[in-house]
C-alpha cells in the first residue's frame, strides 16, 4: 500500500465538509488518493480467468474493509464480511491478495486517474459510483465505459431529468443533514465554555437559532436508474420533497452564517455543496485503456 496519492490533484469543487470535525469528509478526502491504474491481464492469468477474478474481487473487498473506498455499502459476494474484521487482519490479507493479483497482471503505475472522478460523482446513479471503486477486469471495463459515456451524454444534453431531480434532491438533503449534524454539535460544544465571545449577546441569539432549527426533511433514494429516457417518469411527492430541501436550506445557512459572524474561525461553519466535477479528460485517458483491450487496478 502506498504512503502518498498520485495522479491528477483533486477539483476544487469536490466536497470537503467540515474538516476538522466531520467523519465523513475525512473519509472522502483520504479516498481522493486512491487511483485507477491501467493493467493488462498477462499470459499466465489468461489460462484461469477463474482465479483473476476471484482476487479482483477480493482486492476489492479487502480495500473497501480499510477504509479506501468511498462505497456507501459492501460489495457484493462478501463471504464472510470483510468489513467486521480489524484493521490489521483486513490489512494483512488485502497485502497477500494484492501481491497475487499484482502477479497476474501488468499494472501501469506512471499513468494512474483519480477513481473520484467517478466514484464521487453525482452526476451518477449512486450503484454505479459504489461499483468504481474496484478493480475493474478488461470485459467489465469495457461495459462501464459504454455506461459511463452513455449516461453522460444523455444527461448532459438533459435526459432523464425526473431521475436526476430526485437524485439531486436525495444528495442534497445528504448533505444538509451532515451540516446540520455538525453545526448543532459545534453550538453546543460552546455551551461549557467561558470565553468572553460566549458572553455576547449576538452569539447567544445565533446559538439559540441553530439550536431551534427544525429537523432537515428525510428523503429516500432515487431508486434505480432509468435504463432508457422512456422508462424516466416522475414519482409521487417528488415535486413536494424538493421544495422541502431547498426551503430548508434557506434557514440553515442563515443560522450558519450567523453563528459564524460571531464564533472563533475554529467554529465557524458554512453549507456544502454538491461537487462539479468534469469527465471529458477522464474520458481521454480511459479511450486508449478501453482500446488496449485492459482493465484498471485499484490502487490504494
Amino acid at each position: 500500500m502506498r504512503q502518498c496519492a498520485k495522479g491528477p490533484t483533486p477539483s476544487k469543487s469536490a466536497p470537503l465538509l467540515f474538516p476538522a470535525l466531520n467523519p465523513s469528509a475525512k473519509l472522502r478526502w483520504r479516498t481522493m488518493g486512491t487511483d485507477w491504474a491501467p493493467a493488462a491481464v498477462s499470459d499466465v492469468a489468461r489460462e484461469d480467468l477463474g482465479k483473476l477474478t476471484r482476487l479482483a474481487r477480493a482486492h476489492t473487498r479487502l480495500a473497501y474493509a480499510l477504509g479506501r473506498t468511498h462505497r456507501t455499502a459492501a460489495p457484493d459476494e462478501t463471504n464472510p464480511p470483510e468489513e467486521e474484521i480489524d484493521h490489521d487482519t483486513a490489512l494483512a490479507r488485502w497485502r497477500d491478495v494484492d501481491q497475487r493479483l499484482r502477479s497476474l497482471l501488468v499494472v501501469d503505475l506512471d499513468n494512474p486517474h483519480r477513481v473520484f472522478v467517478i466514484g464521487i460523482n453525482p452526476i451518477f446513479p449512486p450503484e454505479w459510483r459504489n461499483a468504481a471503486w474496484a478493480t475493474l477486469l478488461p470485459d467489465e471495463l469495457a461495459e462501464w465505459s459504454v455506461r459511463w459515456r452513455h449516461w453522460h451524454a444523455e444527461t448532459t444534453a438533459g435526459g432523464f431529468r425526473h431521475y436526476h431531480d430526485r437524485l439531486r434532491t436525495w444528495e442534497t438533503s445528504r448533505l444538509l443533514a451532515e451540516a446540520q449534524a455538525d453545526l448543532l454539535a459545534t453550538a453546543r460544544a460552546t455551551e461549557d465554555r467561558t470565553n468572553a465571545w460566549t458572553r455576547k449577546p449576538a452569539f447567544i441569539e445565533a446559538r439559540r437559532h441553530v439550536l431551534a432549527l427544525p429537523p432537515p426533511p428525510v428523503v429516500p433514494a432515487p431508486g434505480p436508474p432509468p435504463r432508457a429516457a422512456g422508462d424516466d417518469r416522475a414519482t409521487p411527492g417528488q415535486q413536494e420533497r424538493q421544495e422541502a430541501v431547498t426551503r430548508h436550506r434557506v434557514p440553515l445557512d442563515q443560522a450558519a452564517l450567523e453563528f459564524s459572524r460571531t464564533v472563533p474561525s475554529a467554529f465557524k461553519r458554512s453549507l456544502p455543496s454538491l461537487p462539479i466535477l468534469e469527465v471529458e479528460e477522464f474520458f481521454d485517458w480511459l479511450d486508449p485503456v478501453v482500446r488496449a483491450g485492459q482493465g484498471l487496478y485499484l490502487w490504494i
